[in-house]
């Protein structure tokens, strides 16, 4: 029987769940049988949920303190995985696990309303964003071969609502090596949508996107470089020395005040490759409601943290 909002989406669903009222899933029995699982933060046991890991069925944690249990059964499941921040508050109560090949791509979701929210959240598991950088952010240099020899760690997501509109944080690592050093080259990008363009407040426009990345490890080169382009200004201030950059990217065109996606791309080099790779990282999200007498409002969003990957699993 199709489930209301749920679209009749076959999965398997723990005890402890919560739905959408009024919903009638459409569900399995076996973790491993439907297109996702979905598990209450109070685990009984792992049994369940790395077993549908290991079958390929992504797996989503629903509840309070829903990153905790992702980040043990992510440690659990063996292959290299990531988040775009180690801490969580009580705004995240879902967090998911995707299998792809030899890592598993991670969801975060801050301010979705559960269960209510629930169908849309799923959705971006299963369906995830696929959008491009609006500024190219290609790095000037990359070592030789890197491109041939790289291995993806896994990429992370935030998925953020707020009372005005929404955004989307992605982080991915690549790695490879490179003679006697290991090359990691590190993506950060962030899509800003208006109020119109999410069902939020359409007073409200993207107005910034800032992007901060400070490393323990060194920073060789990072892109894109400050430039003025036909809809979007970049702004950049990199401290090679103190291995940290930060990237502002603000619309000047209608269309990108609707929404845009700022990249930035960073090579560190490290004699080995560290296990577990952190960096300290935020993507700060700004919307403006522009005010014809009054003064601008303007609404913030930030996703600050540390950042880290466990390129052989574990924790």
């Amino acid at each position: 029987m199709q489930s209301g909002g749920l679209g009749g989406l076959p999965m398997y669903v723990a005890d402890g769940v919560p739905l959408p009222e009024g919903t009638d899933p459409v569900t399995v029995k076996d973790p491993t049988a439907g297109r996702i699982a979905l598990f209450p933060t109070a685990l009984s046991d792992m049994e369940k949920p790395r077993s549908a890991l290991e079958g390929s069925t992504p797996v989503a944690v629903v509840g309070r303190d829903a990153q905790g249990t992702l980040m043990d059964l992510c440690a659990a499941d063996g292959r290299s995985y990531g988040f775009a921040s180690d801490s969580w508050g009580p705004e995240t109560r879902v967090a998911a696990a995707v299998p792809l090949g030899d890592s598993l791509v991670t969801h975060l979701f801050e301010g979705h309303e559960i269960p209510r929210g629930l169908p849309q959240v799923l959705d971006r598991i299963l369906n995830p964003p696929r959008v491009g950088c609006t500024v190219n952010a290609d790095l000037p240099t990359i070592p030789d071969g890197f491109d041939e020899r790289a291995r993806a760690l896994g990429s992370s997501f935030v998925h953020g609502r707020n009372d005005v509109a929404s955004f989307v944080r992605r982080d991915t690592v690549r790695t490879a090596s490179t003679g006697d050093r290991t090359a990691l080259v590190l993506g950060i990008s962030g899509t800003i949508y208006a109020g119109s363009e999410v069902g939020g407040d359409s007073q409200y426009t993207a107005d910034q996107v800032q992007l901060v990345a400070s490393f323990d490890n060194h920073l060789r080169a990072t892109a894109p470089p400050g430039s003025e382009a036909e809809n979007l200004v970049v702004r950049r201030d990199a401290d090679m020395a103190d291995d940290a950059v930060e990237h502002r990217f603000t619309p000047t065109s209608d269309q990108t005040r609707r929404k845009f996606t700022a990249c930035q791309h960073s090579l560190v080099t490290a004699s080995e490759l560290p296990d577990p790779f952190s960096y300290t990282a935020n993507g700060r999200f700004r919307w403006r409601n522009p005010r014809f007498i009054r003064e601008d409002d303007r609404w913030y969003h930030h996703t600050p943290g540390r950042a880290v990957w466990y390129p052989n699993g574990g924790r």
